[in-house]
């Protein structure tokens, strides 16, 4: 299972695991800051949707040691949720990798703004050898 991370796990970690599993990939979502139970931002439900992957029953969850260990690769958005894990979990960082390009947040943008955040997601986990073509 790969185990995408990111701020608070109503944008771009979820949008990550839905696109990913839309490519057959078992994937999961998490957040280092994440309100639990919060649902997935409308934009980002949107965004997912015009790429054939579902956020509708999303709520967020908090990264917690467990599913780092369960994990078989843990993916983070940006060097800085990288180092923030590092900073909580020690050697269970030693696990993940930082998506590239880096995945800025889109929290607050319009529906364009959260477009280009999929577009990203799915370069970078092509460019990670997540997904293919």
């Amino acid at each position: 299972m790969i185990l995408f991370i990111c701020t608070g796990n109503t944008c771009r970690s979820p949008m990550a695991a839905a696109l990913a599993k839309n490519h057959g990939v078992d994937a999961e979502s998490a957040g280092l800051m994440a309100f639990p139970g919060s649902p997935a931002s409308p934009a980002a439900i949107r965004a997912a949707q015009r790429h054939g992957a579902d956020l509708t029953s999303h709520r967020a969850r908090q990264v917690t040691e467990e599913m780092l260990m369960q994990a078989d690769q843990v993916w983070v958005m940006t060097p800085e949720h990288w180092d923030a894990l590092n900073m909580r979990f020690g050697d269970l960082a030693a696990k993940a990798d930082v998506l590239y390009p880096f995945v800025p947040d889109p929290h607050g943008g319009d529906d364009a703004v959260y477009e280009r955040c999929a577009l990203r997601l799915l370069d970078a986990m092509k460019r990670a050898g997540i997904i293919s073509d």
